[in-house]
């Protein structure tokens, strides 16, 4: 009796058709986030995280996008070109994103780009301004939220030039970003008329972590201004050893990459910036907006955001922006819908000109001064700001 209740089962099993199920709509919209979180730039990025975290909280107090909440999915880029890519890949073949707020670094940006164009997801870097970036195939699927490097050499070949310096010297990170603010800079310089001799140009590996060889090449040449382009940990090894050589009483040009309270966790680092740099830079807001911006990340997270945490917060709003102009959550729709975004960001005016790039933005030239009341007893204080159309 039981086999052939069986078979009757079975039999209507095959009679019955078989509706095939939908899968099931996506709760959330995702946005992709890649910030190195661990290597030489784990304070910077950390602290842009929050900058995304904050953009998140307000989009999804206002409402969310597409009438959904939004979920930022971070990933580690972990100061490294191909682990940023890697990064890149699992958001988008195992998370599903169609947009992504990163990578932070140009390294990983450039091996990322081609791979974007394959798949067709708009990256939005934060952080990323090596110029070279914009001549690649497919940089019509990469945006920036930043300046680039050629604005920030040329700011600086200004103050070189402002300040009457005749010897300039060089210690850069040899990677894209260290070569192409240098580049920027002597360019600028050449074009500027300035009638003075750079007398060397050392290009460092940041693993070494050890940099005096480097640093006897800059003293060898006796200038008189020296251009740092650095990252954080690495920086400080570069400024510690600098001060024990006595290269203190030269002066020094930051750059956006050596900005902020991670470099001066030890103290002879902070000692020397505080003695040698002259002038740094580093992309930043102005007005109510960028006001607005500092108070409620102040607020939120018990300290006054750093360098990239505004564009970083920028980037995070531009995606979802784009997602609702775009009425679909669709990497070619949300590509479509980023080259005719506008809006005022907490860095200034968001907008991309046919390449992606930032069209217009400030930089601010910044040193770095004593200040007791802080944690490390230093703290970075604008010197001008400078904007660009």
């Amino acid at each position: 009796m039981i086999k052939r209740l069986l078979l009757v089962a079975a039999t209507l099993a095959l009679l019955i058709p078989v509706t095939a199920c939908a899968p099931a709509e996506a709760e959330t919209i995702k946005i992709g986030c890649i910030l190195d979180l661990s290597g030489d730039l784990a304070p910077m990025g950390a602290r842009m995280l929050d900058g995304a975290k904050l953009a998140v909280e307000e989009i999804n107090a206002a409402g969310g996008v597409l009438g959904k909440q939004v979920e930022l999915v971070a990933e580690d880029g972990k100061t490294d070109p191909a682990a940023g890519l890697d990064r890149v890949k699992k958001l988008i073949e195992i998370d599903g994103v169609q947009v992504i707020a990163g990578p932070m670094i140009s390294g990983s940006s450039k091996l990322a780009i081609p791979y974007a164009k394959e798949h067709k997801v708009p990256l939005i870097t934060m952080s990323a301004t090596a110029f070279e970036l914009s001549e690649l195939e497919g940089t019509e699927w990469f945006f920036r939220a930043c300046l680039m490097d050629d604005a920030q050499g040329r700011v600086l070949a200004d103050v070189i030039m402002d300040k009457g310096y005749t010897r300039v010297a060089s210690i850069v990170l040899d990677n894209l970003y260290g070569k192409g603010v240098e580049k920027a800079l002597i360019e600028g310089l050449e074009e500027g008329g300035w009638q003075g001799e750079v007398v060397v140009t050392v290009h460092y590996d940041e693993a070494k972590k050890d940099y005096r060889t480097e640093l006897g090449q800059i003293k060898d040449s006796n200038p008189d201004v020296v251009l740092i382009v650095s990252y954080a940990d690495d920086g400080i090894i570069v400024f510690k050893q600098a001060l024990e050589m006595g290269l203190d009483s030269i002066a020094w040009l930051g750059c956006d990459g050596n900005y902020g309270s991670g470099l001066f966790k030890e103290p002879r680092s902070a000692e020397f910036m505080e003695k040698a740099i002259v002038a740094g830079t580093r992309t930043v807001g102005s007005g109510s907006t960028y006001d607005e911006f500092v108070a409620k990340y102040t607020e939120e997270f018990g300290e006054a955001p750093e360098i990239y945490c505004d564009t970083t917060y920028d980037a995070v709003w531009a995606a979802a922006k784009a997602i609702e102009a775009a009425g679909v959550y669709d990497g070619v729709a949300i590509r479509t819908a980023l080259t005719k975004l506008e809006f005022e960001g907490a860095s200034g005016p968001i907008s991309f000109n046919e390449k992606g790039d930032r069209a217009s933005g400030s930089f601010e030239l910044w040193k770095v001064v004593k200040d007791p009341t802080t944690e490390t007893g230093y703290k970075n204080v604008r010197i001008k700001l400078v904007t660009l159309e």
